[in-house]
């Protein structure tokens, strides 16, 4: 089967995320966001090699002099830097009809109609996917209909989305396939799914979602979101 189109992204994860990926620091749910993200960009391998070579340049600050007030700063603007030679990668999807990346592909084992997708809403089905590491983290995927609104949510750490399939917007902008969406705990936001089609997303975040409606609050504990 052929792979999927390449797209345009317009939202990369951070440059912290790159070197904790390439340090092995993540745990197994960050990771395997971090690989499907960056199977959408064709610098990835230089830009994972780059963080590579920043976090070994911390070290060596680290060793040389301690760490410095912008020894961080100065390692990640490493990966601005000249960019070695690109490696081949996987392709973002096994086939025309399947949104899923490479590598959660390889790691569910299946594609995207064979999940067992658990309905929580009008036009709106998820399925969990991992649950562990600090925080109480949630590896889990959304699938919602063109038009659908989620209401105004926060969560108790960080939030990471990475959108496979159509768009959704909130206040940072709309994002599309390849694209991640970071808040940090203390964000409370709406989203809402593009009007061009059904969107799905991969998403990690740290603790249960908090709602602010009553009626979504009330909704919470059947939807599991």
């Amino acid at each position: 089967m052929n792979a999927a189109p390449r797209t345009k992204v317009a939202h990369r994860i951070g440059d912290e995320w790159l070197m904790a990926y390439a340090a092995g620091t993540l745990s197994e749910g960050q990771s395997l966001l971090v690989a499907s993200h960056l199977s959408y960009l064709d610098d990835a391998p230089s830009r994972v090699a780059a963080a590579e070579a920043a976090g070994g340049a911390l070290l060596d600050r680290l060793d040389a002099d301690g760490m410095a007030p912008d020894a961080l700063a100065k390692t990640l603007a490493l990966l601005d830097g000249p960019e070695p030679a690109p490696a081949p990668r996987a392709a973002p999807s096994t086939g025309e009809d399947d949104p899923l990346p490479a590598p959660l592909r390889a790691w569910l084992g299946r594609g995207v109609e064979e999940l067992r997708w658990k309905f929580v809403g009008p036009k709106v089905k998820k399925v969990d996917l991992w649950r562990g590491g600090p925080n109480d983290q949630r590896l889990w995927m959304l699938r919602a209909g063109p038009g659908t609104e989620i209401p105004m949510h926060g969560h108790s750490g960080i939030e990471l989305v990475l959108v496979l399939k159509g768009s959704l917007e909130d206040p940072h902008g709309i994002f599309r396939a390849g694209d991640v969406e970071e808040c940090s705990g203390d964000v409370v936001h709406a989203l809402k799914i593009g009007d061009e089609g059904e969107c799905i997303c991969l998403a990690l975040t740290e603790g249960p979602t908090r709602f602010k409606g009553w009626f979504a609050k009330l909704l919470q504990p059947f939807t599991g979101i």
